[in-house]
């Protein structure tokens, strides 16, 4: 709960910034220096080629003139003919000229020697010697008809090899083949080399400057970090609040203030070392509870500030109740005395309507003294109607303008089969992007909008993204989601025959995954709309399974084709008994009524193997692959 960024000096900031930037420009020249010195090496190897190129092109033009296609077998036959060709090759020697020939394709595609006017008389090669390739530059030539060039340098030297073709009616008849080098990029290289030196110095000073910037930054931040632990408990100070809010807004949180009851006496009973112990423990006991985006401040002595973050608003709100019941659980052993405590919690669910800091925390504050006055041990929340209307009306507001400007998106999670291994299809789960470029989840602006148009506007979305999605991948299966109560919607029914109708092939590579939200009472009104959806060609998956009000009466009355059993039970299913012996019976009866399961949620490799032992037909979850926005 302590790694969140701290603001730093400004005069830290130009450092950490000017630095970097002098560091990056003169990389830039260092690198541009390099790039400059390539390209005067490029233009240096172009002319030194261009003019061998031209001298083995004069040659070639003069046999090409005056031989016919025979050319080989005329040198092969005739010493003459290949003296005086010999003779006018050796004419292109100078003294950068390590090797020269001409080679011709015998009747097997091997390359051999017709002539080799090379200076040195020991390297010379015999007529018709066999001539070992290294490169394709020769098949490229006899295939293009054009010269081919091969080489290579490392800054001291350039060797360059040239495979120039014969050609005579269109056909090759030779290659002339030319090896040679030359020493001028040494006399560049002695040039060059201290200026790239002083380029290099100084680009090694700039990064042993920044990485000194970096140091000094980091040990200010460590210092200041400091001044904002509490020694004891090691979570935030009160002196933190103010500099956590120079850069964070409260609309993103739930503002919680609590209070241990009857501290006072474990002090006064026990000493003060023993309340100490107490309150250590009693902060592990939240941390445990809480999340890494949620931050605990100790406020007072006895006193804490829980900012909890809204990212899932149905799970945030019910936070406290569940620090009040696990706090009271535990048991605090300390100088050999056993102590059990028990929190009381005041919680201002909308901190961000308040003028400023301090009266929302006032506002939780007076909830902490209800809880007090009512007995302690409880939690009390700020029920404003008029503040949650306002902030449900945001929300449906937020939602039209992203659903205006693009802003629904569709992430997909693979399930994959557990016989092969395989991705079998891939849910579809619902994401909106806020003003500011956050990624909404659909807990947290849904329920607001349940039972009105907006919500069926968004299903509308959500069907034209699934069928797109169909249409451009012909092997992909997709599941969404849809609550029990859409499924009597007639708006979302016609929705789904408009987008669906006369598409069969789409529908039946498409699951809907109903989820209930209140307990079904007219089972016979839920299984004729499952009929019509079953008539269009959809699969039909019942989501949370085990979770909620969804039981075993659920697979008996409605027609259900797949099972997926919440992640809830899910959860440490490698370590519970419980959990194990009841998806060991959802398997076992789902496999009696013919149904599939999946297991959603699965997080950890333990929890995978075992789920394959119990026999689930498919897994999901963040072992095998998290919520991507593409596939």
């Amino acid at each position: 709960m302590i790694n969140r960024r701290l603001r730093v000096n400004k005069s830290f900031v130009i450092l950490a910034v000017i630095i970097p930037i002098v560091t990056i420009a003169s990389m830039i020249i260092y690198f541009e220096f390099i790039q400059a010195k390539e390209r005067v090496f490029s233009v240096i190897k172009e002319h030194l080629i261009d003019q061998k190129v031209h001298l083995l092109q004069k040659y070639a033009l003069n046999i090409e003139k005056n031989y016919t296609v025979n050319l080989a077998e005329m040198i092969l036959d005739n010493a003459s003919v290949a003296s005086e060709l010999e003779h006018e090759l050796a004419l292109l020697q100078g003294e950068d000229v390590k090797y020269l020939y001409m080679l011709y394709k015998d009747e097997n595609d091997r390359y051999r020697y017709l002539l080799d006017a090379t200076e040195d008389k020991e390297e010379r090669a015999f007529l018709n010697q066999k001539f070992d390739t290294e490169s394709d530059i020769w098949d490229k030539a006899y295939k293009t008809k054009k010269y081919q060039i091969a080489d290579q340098h490392d800054l001291d030297s350039l060797w360059v090899t040239v495979a120039y073709p014969i050609v005579k009616d269109n056909k090759v008849i030779a290659v002339l083949g030319a090896d040679f080098t030359y020493d001028v990029y040494a006399e560049i290289v002695k040039i060059l080399n201290p200026i790239e030196s002083i380029f290099l110095y100084i680009t090694a000073f700039m990064l042993f400057m920044l990485l000194l910037a970096y140091i000094l930054v980091y040990l200010y931040y460590k210092t200041k970090k400091k001044a904002f632990i509490d020694p004891l408990t090691k979570i935030y100070n009160r002196q933190y609040l103010s500099e956590f809010l120079e850069t964070t807004s409260l609309q993103n949180y739930y503002l919680m203030m609590i209070d241990l009851d009857n501290f006072k006496l474990v002090n006064d009973n026990f000493g003060h070392d023993v309340g100490d112990d107490v309150l250590i423990a009693v902060v592990n006991e939240i941390k445990s509870n809480i999340r890494q985006e949620d931050m605990l401040i100790r406020f007072g002595g006895e006193e804490f500030i829980l900012l909890v973050d809204k990212q899932e608003s149905k799970e945030s709100i019910k936070v406290a109740e569940r620090i009040r019941e696990a706090v009271m659980k535990h048991e605090i052993f300390s100088h050999n005395n056993k102590i059990k405590m028990t929190l009381s919690i005041g919680v201002n669910p909308f901190p961000y309507s308040a003028k400023n800091i301090e009266e929302a925390i006032k506002i939780a504050d007076e909830q902490l003294y209800i809880a007090k006055s009512l007995g302690r041990n409880r939690v009390e929340i700020f029920d404003d109607k008029k503040k949650y209307e306002s902030e449900a009306s945001n929300r449906i507001s937020d939602i039209r303008l992203a659903i205006d400007e693009g802003g629904i998106r569709c992430a997909f999670q693979p399930i994959y089969d557990t016989r092969t291994g395989e991705i079998v299809k891939y849910e579809m789960l619902l994401r909106m992007m806020n003003k500011e470029g956050k990624i909404i989840p659909p807990n947290s602006f849904i329920p607001s909008i349940r039972h009105t148009q907006v919500y069926v506007s968004l299903t509308a979305i959500v069907l034209d993204k699934a069928i797109g999605m169909l249409n451009s991948n012909k092997e992909i299966h997709l599941s969404i989601n849809l609550d029990i109560q859409d499924i009597l919607n007639e708006d979302i029914m016609k929705l789904l025959q408009i987008t669906f109708g006369g598409k069969r092939a789409l529908a039946e590579r498409l699951t809907i995954e109903i989820l209930e939200h209140e307990e079904i009472k007219n089972f016979e009104l839920i299984q004729q709309s499952l009929v019509k959806l079953r008539a269009m060609g959809f699969l039909i998956a019942l989501d949370d399974f085990g979770s909620g009000y969804a039981n075993f009466r659920y697979m008996i009355n409605l027609d259900i084709d797949i099972l997926k059993i919440d992640g809830s039970i899910i959860k440490n299913v490698d370590k519970d008994k419980a959990a194990y012996n009841i998806v060991k019976a959802i398997v076992e009866f789902a496999r009696n009524m013919s149904m599939q399961t999946i297991a959603e949620m699965v997080e950890t490799k333990e929890e995978h193997d075992v789920l394959i032992e119990l026999g689930v037909d498919c897994l999901q979850g963040y072992y095998l692959g998290r919520p991507e926005f593409s596939i």
